[in-house]
């Protein structure tokens, strides 16, 4: 049991972490700088940001060309920033190795821990004695920290996956201006997320929710010099992080009403105290508050229609889409579902399933024609995760949280193996064309250069698409039968036609970049005349530091799926996956022939008949340019936002400052004039002279003894 009782440890490592790197070695890496020629009158602290902000002298001026100071270079890391790295990569991989630990021993003694859990760390924040004049009650807020399976479980991703991130930013990162604040945002993000891994009741989960926002904030706009690129349909990654940072306070707003609402009821923020006496509360209240939850879940997880965040977030570093968007920021909201799984009731459950299902089509369908080898990805990512929610709400109590959290622990790995390989492709492009490069079409027959990235992306893209035997096949085609299975076949249909897609444009965006017509291996590697892009001969593998992550991401991409005791590991009494059964379900082999088809249709295209002869034929057809451009536009829902931004929010902004200038203040300044004005007329009877002052006093006696005459003569 001491094993488990210091697991706060890994909830405090990463925190370390930030702390060592925040108020240690990027302190020693700023001082120990050289220094920049800066205006006059500024002091050390404002060249040591002199230096992050537009590179040092002699440096390559960063990852976009010699003009450009987007991504700011040293020409050598120093030992201070260097040892920023060390530190995050030591304190989160002890926190993933302590994970991986709790894993196998929960896993193969499943009595050593209960399956109610355990209160690691427990801190009475705040007591209060309410009364009125029927009772009196107690409140007791506490910060807590739990840990039963499925925290382990949820762990056991976060660390891993930021462990990796980590070691594979020794390499993307190299000699940045900005790589010891790199790491300790890092640090923060992991130690946020863990906070709402281990939460033990909403208020310690509502601060680790935000704190992932603020910290995802910093990460998305890390390149604070990067500008916007309207031509590429992107944001700057300063108004990219501000988005995201807005768009989940939107979510954020019913999920903290919903909590509201359980409280006022129930009187408790502890999950394990709400779980019974959320059986008195009116269903219909429950109801809401659980959607008004589930919110924070939409914001947080980019579903329909608060995913618009996701995408630009592309605009930070490649590393931080990995962390953020698989296995930490976007699986939050899916983890929330699941850790709260007991107080949902089935209507609810229906509306999470419905907007998985709505999501997931969408978004397989806005990645179809993107050419921004990192939006697909985003686009997948927001598909995905539509998977998971369907999973969640057609679960039920006898399978609980296990298939939607069955399918966010294989696609966790294969993600982060995607958004990684992405990042050794851009790195190699860069160091060739000198300049960033995300376009797809500017790609081609890439696997001749990099083999290693190209087939571990090969692997996570058989992985995504549902492929027999890869992670998954699993995961994902499990949630495809369970709906059919539970009777809601609106959403089997949705989600098996979304397999189809997915396969498609996953295929189709290894070709554009790995292969191509005429490449070898059938077209899906390099050859003679394939890569479309620059400076062919500047074309490499990258670095050990980047290929080391793709091949443990690779592993994981396969055998994460073999978990069949997952189920009731999560729910004792779940039923188990079996694999004899998978393999004999016609189901199963429904949605392995519908990926078949993307994948043959994707092939088929873009391997033997080629990109331009592809584009040709699209542009030519009316209906399938419209089709094409609504889709590249994504529904055009950024523009409609857009439009109710400036229209309604700003028109209903302007209509206030109206009334606040004409009503408010004219009020207040209103009075303040007419008292101004009346004491500056009035002065002028303060004249000093005896005369004046006996008129107006004799005056003032007749005006009064006439107003007595009258009311004594006249008012009976």
């Amino acid at each position: 049991m001491a094993l488990y009782q210091y697991s706060w440890l890994i909830l405090l490592a990463p925190l370390f972490s930030f702390a060592v790197i925040v108020f240690g070695t990027r302190t020693w890496d700023i001082l120990s700088r050289p220094r920049v020629a800066v205006a006059e009158g500024h002091n050390g602290h404002s060249n040591a940001h002199a230096v992050e902000e537009h590179g040092s002298h002699g440096d390559d001026h960063g990852e976009y060309g010699e003009d450009d100071d987007e991504d700011p270079k040293v020409p050598q890391l120093t030992m201070g920033a260097r040892m920023s790295g060390y530190v995050g990569i030591a304190l989160v991989g002890f926190a993933c190795l302590y994970s991986w630990v709790l894993l196998f021993n929960s896993a193969l003694s499943p009595t050593s821990l209960p399956h109610a859990g355990i209160t690691v760390l427990s801190y009475d924040w705040l007591r209060l004695e309410a009364s009125n004049h029927v009772l009196t009650r107690s409140l007791n807020y506490v910060v807590a920290f739990h840990l039963d399976n499925l925290a382990i479980a949820m762990a056991v991703v976060v660390t891993t996956v930021s462990l990796l991130v980590q070691f594979y930013s020794q390499g993307y990162m190299e000699n940045s201006a900005g790589y010891a604040r790199f790491f300790a945002y890092l640090s923060l993000f992991t130690f946020s997320m863990l906070d709402i891994v281990f939460a033990e009741n909403f208020l310690v989960m509502f601060i680790g929710w935000e704190l992932v926002g603020l910290s995802s904030y910093l990460l998305i706009g890390f390149w604070i010099n990067k500008q916007a690129k309207p031509a590429e349909d992107r944001l700057s990654p300063a108004s990219a992080g501000i988005e995201a940072f807005i768009v989940n306070r939107i979510g954020d707003v019913g999920f903290i009403t919903g909590i509201m609402i359980l409280f006022a009821n129930t009187h408790t923020f502890q999950f394990s105290e709400l779980a019974t006496a959320v059986t008195h509360m009116d269903k219909g209240l429950l109801t809401l508050a659980m959607i008004l939850i589930f919110c924070g879940a939409i914001g947080k997880s980019a579903q329909v229609p608060l995913h618009v965040w996701l995408p630009p977030a592309m605009e930070g570093p490649t590393p931080v889409s990995a962390l953020i968007h698989a296995a930490t920021m976007v699986a939050a909201g899916v983890y929330m579902v699941a850790r709260t799984f007991p107080l949902y009731p089935p209507d609810a459950f229906q509306v999470v399933a419905w907007i998985g299902g709505i999501t997931a089509i969408y978004a397989a369908v806005c990645a179809l024609t993107q050419t921004d080898f990192k939006r697909v990805l985003a686009f997948s990512t927001i598909s995905q995760l539509g998977y998971m929610f369907v999973g969640l709400g057609v679960a039920g109590s006898v399978y609980g949280p296990g298939p939607g959290m069955f399918h966010l622990f294989t696609h966790a790995f294969f993600k982060a193996l995607l958004f990684l390989g992405a990042g050794s492709v851009l790195h190699a492009l860069h160091h060739a064309m000198h300049r960033e490069v995300q376009d797809m079409r500017l790609m081609g027959g890439l696997a001749k250069y990099m083999p290693i990235t190209a087939i571990t992306w090969l692997i996570a893209t058989l992985s995504i698409s549902g492929f027999p035997f890869f992670a998954g096949f699993f995961s994902k085609d499990t949630i495809i039968s369970l709906a059919f299975n539970n009777g809601d076949y609106g959403l089997w249909a949705i989600t098996l036609f979304t397999a189809g897609l997915t396969a498609f444009y996953m295929l189709r965006a290894y070709i554009l970049a790995f292969g191509g017509k005429g490449g070898a291996f059938i077209g899906l590697g390099g050859g003679e005349d394939i890569y479309r892009g620059e400076g062919e001969k500047e074309l490499r593998e990258s670095p050990l530091t980047i290929t080391i992550p793709l091949i443990l991401l690779a592993v994981a991409s396969v055998v994460a799926g073999y978990w069949f005791g997952f189920f009731s590991y999560l729910t004792p009494g779940a039923p188990n996956l079996g694999l004899g059964e998978i393999l004999t379900n016609p189901l199963t082999w429904l949605g392995v022939l519908v990926a078949l088809l993307g994948f043959g249709w994707a092939y088929w295209l873009y391997a033997r008949v080629g990109l331009a002869t592809v584009n040709n034929f699209v542009q030519s057809n009316a209906l399938l340019r419209f089709l094409h451009q609504i889709t590249l536009r994504k529904f055009y829902v950024d523009e409609l936002y857009a439009l109710l931004v400036r229209y309604v929010v700003l028109g209903i902004s302007h209509i206030e400052q109206a009334f606040d200038t004409y009503v408010v203040d004219g009020l207040v300044n209103g009075t303040a004039r007419l008292v101004m004005t009346l004491g500056r007329d009035l002065r002028h009877v303060e004249t000093g002279r005896v005369q004046s002052y006996m008129v107006g006093i004799f005056g003032g006696v007749a005006l009064l003894a006439m107003l007595v005459f009258v009311l004594v003569t006249f008012v009976k």
